[in-house]
């Protein structure tokens, strides 16, 4: 549940309304605008470019792969992550892939965390590396990616 939260924090993105490659400082001045502190922000590798931002208690994270020399990045992933008390196990891992295999916006995944417990991620990649935008659509799709996750975790059929 706390990834609908998290999702919240990524409708900032729709500010980001440009054809073509993005810059981490122009995601990270949309993330400061809509109230979100960013946490850090840097390089990684040679192509790629990740901001952890927070809005009061919840974490998003924002990657930008397809880096130039410039900084002008042609793919935006959003993602969350939360925690789940359930252990990875069969059941869990066959959730997972039918929700992957019933909604194809945005790919849910189970991983264990590096603290001992379980996580789930969730992540929509964004190709503005033409004439693409990243908008308000997209978060709305990657809003009910994630919404749809929880539904199908909580709900009676697996």
């Amino acid at each position: 549940m706390k990834a609908v939260y998290a999702i919240a924090a990524a409708a900032c993105l729709p500010m980001v309304a440009q054809a073509g490659p993005v810059t981490p400082s122009e995601v990270e001045m949309v993330l400061e605008d809509y109230g979100a502190t960013v946490a850090s922000s840097q390089g990684v590798g040679e192509n790629a470019h990740v901001i952890n931002a927070k809005l009061d208690d919840l974490a998003m994270y924002v990657r930008l792969d397809e880096c130039d020399s410039f900084d002008e990045c042609g793919l935006v992933v959003l993602f969350t992550a939360f925690e789940i008390e359930d252990e990875i196990d069969a059941e869990t891992l066959q959730k997972t892939n039918r929700y992957n295999d019933s909604y194809p916006i945005g790919r849910a995944f189970v991983y264990p965390s590096e603290a001992g417990g379980n996580m789930i991620g969730i992540d929509y990649v964004i190709d503005v590396s033409g004439e693409s935008v990243i908008d308000s659509g997209d978060l709305q799709r990657f809003e009910r990616a994630v919404r749809a996750y929880v539904d199908h975790w909580t709900s009676n059929e697996s």
